[in-house]
């Protein structure tokens, strides 16, 4: 089945003393993949950019650089996108291969493919080594266990785990301490996740996109499933399995991404993957407001 939607990402920016310059850089243009299929994007920014040009990050994400030359008390920041997403057909867990073979591989990379999963076995700003996630990750990582069971795993424990709480935590808010409180929001979760792979030597990066707010329950009757992390950015792991290629989970919403998720990008962490941030002259204080809309559209 190919699920079309249109999604629309609104920010506004109101600042107390007026800005009178500004540089930003956008992570908010979805790439297509294997199972999503890009029909048209755009940025639109007011007051309107004196500068306004895209480029390929090194993971091969759309990056959208803005200058405001404008003095402005407010601006707006909009992307419109239309995607369509079918679902990927996953291989059973129990049948990958082991989590001590997929570390082998990503450790000595003879192939283009295990080379790229390579880079995602190193520590990173937002992922750095955690003892305190490896022991989380331990009961998981049993010998000769196949890796998707193993990550499946990750997956649903801190889902039973952890309590989605947007108070617990910020962006800055160490591993260790999350793991310890077993609190935070979809980057926390999928961070958490992605500490406790690599720490067995297992590839795994960071993905940030959207999530359908709600979904038809299956059968009649059923009434609607409320998904956590919709109205926002979403954020989940996704984990290298040798012969298949990346596969991803929601440790938010206990699931395999299938086609309630769009992808936006993926990078190492959320530092790879922040959707908004600049620098600007001027401003004072300021308050943020976002508004995130996923509307299906069609279904085939």
């Amino acid at each position: 089945m190919i699920t079309t939607y249109q999604v629309r990402h609104k920010t506004v920016y109101r600042y107390s003393q007026p800005v009178t310059l500004s540089h930003h850089l956008a992570r908010l243009k979805p790439r297509s993949t294997r199972f999503q299929t890009v029909l048209k994007a755009g940025i639109t920014m007011t007051p309107a950019p004196a500068f306004q040009h895209d480029r390929t990050d090194a993971f091969g994400n759309t990056e959208t650089f803005l200058i405001a030359e404008t003095p402005h008390s407010e601006m707006t920041v909009t992307s419109d996108f239309t995607a369509a997403v079918v679902a990927p057909e996953y291989p059973d867990p129990e049948t990958t291969p082991s989590w001590e073979e997929t570390a082998r591989l990503a450790a000595y990379p003879t192939t283009p493919e295990t080379l790229e999963a390579a880079e995602m076995t190193a520590a990173s700003c937002f992922v750095p080594k955690s003892a305190k996630a490896r022991e989380y990750a331990a009961v998981s990582f049993t010998p000769n266990r196949p890796v998707l069971a193993a990550a499946e795993d990750i997956m649903r424990r801190i889902f039973k785990d952890f309590t989605y709480d947007p108070s617990a935590t910020s962006i800055a808010t160490p591993i260790d301490e999350t793991v310890a409180m077993k609190r935070g929001v979809c980057q926390d979760f999928a961070h958490v996740a992605i500490a406790c792979l690599r720490s067995f030597g297992v590839p795994a990066r960071y993905v940030s996109g959207y999530i359908r707010t709600r979904r038809p329950a299956e059968g009649p009757g059923k009434g609607d499933i409320e998904l956590i992390g919709g109205d926002a950015s979403h954020a989940w792991f996704s984990v290298f399995v040798p012969t298949y290629g990346w596969i991803d989970l929601d440790p938010t919403n206990n699931t395999y991404v299938k086609t309630d998720h769009l992808t936006v990008g993926w990078g190492r962490d959320f530092d790879d993957m922040s959707p908004f941030k600049g620098l600007m002259n001027g401003g004072g204080n300021h308050s943020v407001q976002v508004d995130v809309a996923v509307m299906p559209v069609r279904s085939d």
